[in-house]
């Protein structure tokens, strides 16, 4: 009797922990969309072109596709931090994700960046996401994702692409 009883929790255990769906979700941006708001650099006395960097991005999304939840995301804010040499090296940060109802998804995002040697060229970022919370019809949300960014912070340039992978528990 009592392995008929772990067999049915068993199987209704699993059930109930795989009901959720996970959401596979891609965003595209293009520089026309993404603005530096505030940025300071501090040199570091060590290495020639060694900078630790604090900078702030907003995206005003002009053109984006509805997600799993049939919302579309207007503006995503984030805020990051890098400690590069030539412009290359890591680079960390938090997101603000806000959508068309006013939810939010916040993630933190951490990434290597490199950059030609020609430092007049623009970078790339190859990140990593954690999706830590929500709001709205986001409170519960749990995910991850990866992205792919082209930069310049001296010419304000930034776009790319970035692919989440989340779920809502209730």
């Amino acid at each position: 009797m009592r392995f008929v009883v772990y067999l049915l929790f068993t199987i209704f255990y699993h059930s109930a922990a795989n009901s959720n769906t996970w959401c596979t979700f891609k965003t595209s941006t293009s520089s026309n969309e993404v603005e530096y708001t505030e940025q300071k650099a501090i040199k570091v006395s060590d290495i020639d072109e060694h900078f630790i960097r604090i900078f702030k991005t907003e995206t005003n999304h002009k053109d984006s596709k509805k997600n799993c939840e049939g919302l579309k995301i207007l503006k995503t804010e984030f805020f990051g931090m890098s400690d590069y040499i030539k412009k290359s090296g890591k680079v960390s940060g938090y997101s603000i994700a806000t959508y068309d109802d006013n939810s939010k998804i916040f993630s933190f995002l951490e990434g290597v960046s490199h950059t030609p040697e020609d430092q007049n060229l623009n970078g790339v970022v190859t990140l990593s996401i954690k999706i830590t919370g929500g709001s709205g019809i986001y409170k519960g949300i749990v995910g991850y994702g990866k992205g792919k960014t082209e930069f310049n912070p001296e010419t304000g340039y930034s776009a790319g692409e970035t692919e989440t992978y989340y779920l809502i528990r209730n």
